[in-house]
Formats: structure tokens, C-alpha cells, sequence
């Protein structure tokens, strides 16, 4: 992380997002979108929310996990810190890199919350991940289930003195539940619509995403996405 950032204050979170080598990213769009068309939309989701957890209450600084060098300067560019994930492969590499992160950052900045964030929550809005911190402060561990019911869209460390015990990947809300983290049912539409496949996209045009994506989604002639950028989601 970059040494610059500071300690944050007591009781405000430092979030921590992991985003791959862009080369690997949104395989499942493929069938729609080419790789320099998937590259430039994870970009402008994660430019998105990045601005939408900076403008949150209660969060004092925000990480980047990323190999990638694109990665690492739209974090820049956002005022965010870079953790240098190395470039490799491995089943459980998210888990491993988050849990490197997370002590790092303890060793360094101190004990404080965490928030584990996914990087492609395009119509995430500053009330409600200020809102799922608020709650996730009442356990020591606690998440944010996705849209589709099974995914993990923020796992958040709220005491102190417990562990970070990431469990992303397939089925991950069950295993978070498995491992103690409550759930929180807060009604955060935003924040639960992390983009993976073309539904989910139609699913973020429908609700209205931030504008770097909504320009991003104009720009490729994304359906439907025209009268979505008329009201571009306001931060």
C-alpha cells in the first residue's frame, strides 16, 4: 500500500477492492463484448465505485489489490492506495491476496474496520455502503449478499480484533454465513449488483449506473442504455 496513506481515525474503515489482470476480466461478457470493450467497462465500473465509496460516510481510506498497471492509475486517479498483487494463478488466490492486504494493513495503519468491496458495483451510491458499514459495526464480521442470492458484494470486519477470513468465489454467502459473518438485509440495491454476465449490465442500465459507466455503456451501444445516461445516476 502506498506509504503516503495515512492511519485512519478511530471507528472509520479503510476498504480494500481486489481487481484481476484485465486481460482476465468479465470472460462471461465475451459473447457481447470485445476485450478492449470489456477492459474499458471495468474500468469505468471501478472508477464508479470508487467515487461512490470515497463520497461515503465513515470510510477513511480505499485500497486497490491489482497486478494490473491500468488498474493501479484509475485507482490513482480516484485517490485511492495500491497493494501490488503479483501477477499469478491459483484457486484461491482472491481469499489469499485479501488476507495479505488485510495484514498488511493492520501491521501498518493499525486495527480498525475493513470492508472487502467487489470493483463492479457501477450503481452503488454513497448512502449505502455508509448505511451497511453502520450496520455491519453491530458484529464482528458481517456481509452483503448479492443480487442473485449466493455472491458476496462486501464483507465487513467491524470489530476490531477479528480477521478479515475472506471466503469469495463460488457460493461465498453461504460459506461467509458457514463461518459465522451475519448477514446484513439492508436495502442497498446498488451495492448488491455487482456486473458479471449481459443481465446483470441490463439489470445496471434499469437501475441506473455512475457516469463513467453509463458514458462507457453509451459509448459501445449498450441496449437501452441512451435514456439511461439522460439521468445518469447522481452521486
Amino acid at each position: 500500500m502506498d506509504p503516503a496513506h495515512r492511519t485512519p481515525p478511530a471507528g472509520q474503515a479503510h476498504v480494500l477492492i481486489a481487481v484481476k489482470e484485465l486481460g482476465r476480466a468479465k470472460s462471461r461478457l465475451a459473447a457481447r463484448l470485445g476485450p478492449q470493450e470489456r477492459t474499458a467497462l471495468v474500468l469505468a465500473m471501478l472508477r464508479d465505485t470508487l467515487t461512490a465509496a470515497a463520497n461515503a460516510s465513515g470510510i477513511a481510506e480505499l485500497t486497490v489489490i491489482t497486478p494490473d498497471p491500468s488498474v493501479a492509475r484509475v485507482a490513482r486517479e480516484c485517490g485511492a492506495g495500491h497493494y501490488a498483487d503479483p501477477a499469478g494463478e491459483g484457486g484461491d488466490r482472491l481469499n489469499t491476496v485479501l488476507r495479505a492486504a488485510a495484514t498488511h494493513l493492520r501491521s501498518t495503519h493499525g486495527r480498525g474496520p475493513i470492508v472487502a468491496l467487489q470493483g463492479d458495483l457501477p450503481c452503488l451510491r454513497p448512502g449505502e455502503l455508509t448505511a451497511a458499514l453502520a450496520a455491519g459495526a453491530r458484529a464482528p464480521r458481517s456481509f452483503v449478499v448479492d443480487h442473485h442470492g449466493t455472491g458476496t458484494a462486501a464483507l465487513i470486519v467491524g470489530d476490531q480484533e477479528a480477521d478479515l477470513d475472506p471466503a469469495f468465489g463460488p457460493d461465498s454467502a453461504r460459506r461467509h454465513r458457514l463461518s459465522g459473518a451475519a448477514e446484513l438485509t439492508g436495502d442497498w440495491p446498488g451495492l448488491r449488483l455487482d456486473v458479471d454476465t449481459a443481465a446483470d449490465l441490463d439489470a445496471a442500465v434499469m437501475l441506473g449506473p455512475g457516469r463513467a459507466t453509463a458514458a462507457e455503456l453509451d459509448r459501445i451501444g449498450w441496449p437501452g442504455v441512451a435514456g439511461t445516461a439522460r439521468r445518469i445516476h447522481r452521486r
